[in-house]
């Protein structure tokens, strides 16, 4: 048999021998999507520090992603900005000073399912709270403005009394609560608190004294965050298919509990008659 043809024979079968498989695989489901959701967020971030006696909530929005990992677990990835502001008054409707901060978070975590922990997993639970922990990294700038303490200085009120940006790393936790629509579809309020380590949120971490000296404000700033959400459920997880997890198999199961139930009931009934 001539070389040539050998060859042919030869690349023939291996074409015939890695083409099924090859497209099997891209026929298979990639697993990357199970149990992964999108949210989209809007809420208010509420924020504490040293230049706050009023004005501490404004709009915030974002969006994050979940995959689940376990029955109870999931891996969490969320964006988050706004804007922050406050005043501190020296007197009742008399501005010492004031600021405002434009904002944005990245924050990796997990969520905790205890429902599912206690009850067992069950997809499609009407409600469904769960606990958030999370790390991350926060970008702010913040401009500070005199109100009447600028008086001291000879600084005219309104005039920008300081500057500060950066990029700080963070640490926040909080709750949520899912409420279940359909089989993509679910709704969720979440309350998290955040502590950034830096406290030029306000760009107010120290501050001069007419007469000279600079006085340290307390230490880092916090604020909290309170959303509402909207979940689609980008493919079900691993766990979909099985009977125990499904929510018609959960109420035939109750429906014919229930059923037997009654009907031992009634047969022990007649036996006490007679």
């Amino acid at each position: 048999m001539p070389s040539s043809l050998r060859t042919i024979i030869i690349i023939a079968i291996l074409i015939a021998t890695v083409l099924p498989e090859s497209v099997a695989q891209r026929r298979r489901r990639s697993t990357i999507w199970e149990g992964f959701s999108v949210t989209g967020r809007l809420g208010a971030n509420h924020f504490y520090g040293d230049l706050v006696d009023d004005g501490r909530t404004h709009l915030s929005l974002g969006v994050n992603a979940d995959k689940e990992l376990t029955t109870f677990l999931s891996a969490r990835a969320s964006i988050m900005g706004g804007e922050m502001s406050g005043i501190q008054l020296s007197a009742p409707g008399i501005n010492n000073a004031w600021f405002d901060n434009t904002y944005g978070e990245f924050n990796v975590g997990v969520t905790f399912r205890p429902i599912d922990v206690l009850f067992g997993y069950f997809k499609q639970r009407s409600i469904n709270p769960y606990i958030i922990g999370q790390v991350g990294a926060l970008y702010y700038s913040a401009t500070k403005y005199y109100g009447v303490y600028g008086a001291g200085f000879d600084q005219e009120y309104g005039s920008v009394w300081n500057e500060a940006s950066g990029i700080t790393p963070t640490f926040s936790g909080g709750l949520g609560i899912s409420l279940w629509i359909n089989s993509q579809w679910s709704v969720n309020i979440e309350g998290i608190g955040t502590v950034p380590f830096t406290d030029d949120l306000d760009a107010h971490k120290e501050y001069e004294i007419p007469g000279g000296g600079v006085v340290q404000t307390e230490s880092n700033d916090f604020y909290y965050t309170t959303s509402i959400g909207i979940t689609y459920l980008i493919d079900d997880s691993r766990w979909r298919n099985e009977p125990k997890y499904n929510r018609k198999a959960y109420l035939k199961t109750r429906s014919q509990y229930r059923g037997s139930s009654k009907r031992n009931s009634k047969a022990i009934k007649r036996k006490r008659r007679r």
